[in-house]
């Protein structure tokens, strides 16, 4: 390979958040090998006045050259062509960005569209399955997954490969299963018009129900973060903390069910987002798997869609190489 080939394949790639930005360098050649991100580095947002600012500090800190490709996965809405990054003072214009940055190709995605598309390339050690039946390799796939929000995206196959379709699943209304669910609801309906998935299937709906559930039952609670809830769960510290969150991960399991048949996602179900993975040895102890088929006439239907759980937590950057590759066409070999 020439020496302006090899540079051609090196592609900077990124997962920015509100509080951290994580970079990687990844060869387009190695598509065979899952997009394995070389010089991983972090760095935390508020650090920096603009994400070309952050860009170049990591290039700077991993001592290489501006890179003339990149993809980035943020989070945040993209509209024509300008991102708006939550939780971010930040908003930009991807083509005046690539060419303050002097870059070939510069593409940004949702960081829950670059997580769907990462779900076909990614390796056994990045993934662990929970529910596991035979998918079908060529049907849609969804992820989904909370964590600061609840997070959805869909990926379809079409002729040259496959095709993202951002949705804001996570805004649907919330489908209560159960009495306490019920109770769940009418209790938070005090406080929202609409209570959507994402006011307990997140960082702070962990926190919500777990208020909820206290007030329901007459018992004080604690002022507690979502962290503290679920790890005095995971750690059998407090009941009341163990109901919340038996109670999210049912929940789970119901709504990925119904995303499952909304979509008809045959190819199969990623659990993705920042709590997944930290939950991933308790969920399969739940009901979880028992809530994702009870479909009543379409039980049958949901069996036969697998569940995995992403555990990669840079699985966004093989998402984001993984699309530019796939979509740019200096990087196609």
């Amino acid at each position: 390979m020439s020496e302006e080939h090899n540079r051609m394949s090196k592609i900077l790639v990124a997962d920015i958040g509100g509080t951290n930005g994580r970079f990687g360098l990844v060869d387009a050649c190695e598509h065979d090998t899952g997009y394995n991100a070389v010089q991983q580095l972090s760095l935390p947002s508020a650090e920096h006045d603009s994400l070309a600012d952050m860009i170049r500090a990591y290039c700077d800190q991993t001592g290489i050259n501006m890179p003339k490709f990149a993809c980035l996965a943020i989070a945040g809405p993209i509209q024509d062509g300008h991102v708006k990054v939550t939780n971010l003072n930040w908003e930009f214009s991807i083509g005046r960005l690539r060419d303050e940055l002097n870059m070939q190709a510069l593409d940004v995605l949702n960081d829950f569209s670059a997580l769907a598309y990462a779900a076909p390339h990614l390796q056994a050690q990045d993934k662990t399955t929970l529910y596991n039946v035979k998918g079908n390799p060529h049907a849609p796939i969804g992820v989904m997954g909370p964590g600061t929000g609840f997070g959805a995206a869909m990926l379809a196959p079409v002729r040259s490969g496959w095709k993202i379709l951002p949705t804001e699943g996570g805004h649907c209304s919330f489908a209560p299963t159960t009495g306490k669910e019920i109770a769940i609801l009418q209790h938070m309906r005090r406080e929202f018009d609409h209570v959507s998935i994402e006011h307990l299937l997140s960082g702070i709906g962990l926190v919500r129900i777990y208020k909820a559930l206290a007030a329901i039952d007459g018992k004080e609670s604690e002022d507690l973060k979502p962290a503290e809830v679920s790890n005095r769960a995971l750690s059998h510290q407090d009941p009341q903390c163990e109901e919340a969150l038996e109670t999210f991960c049912n929940i789970l399991g119901s709504v990925a069910g119904d995303k499952a048949l909304s979509w008809g996602a045959l190819g199969g179900i990623y659990l993705g987002g920042g709590i997944v993975p930290k939950i991933a040895n308790y969920l399969p102890q739940t009901d979880f798997v028992k809530r994702y088929v009870h479909k009543g006439i379409m039980r049958g239907y949901v069996e036969d869609i697998p569940v995995h759980m992403v555990t990669n937590d840079k699985a966004a950057l093989i998402g984001a190489a993984a699309w530019l590759v796939d979509n740019t066409q200096a990087l196609q070999y």
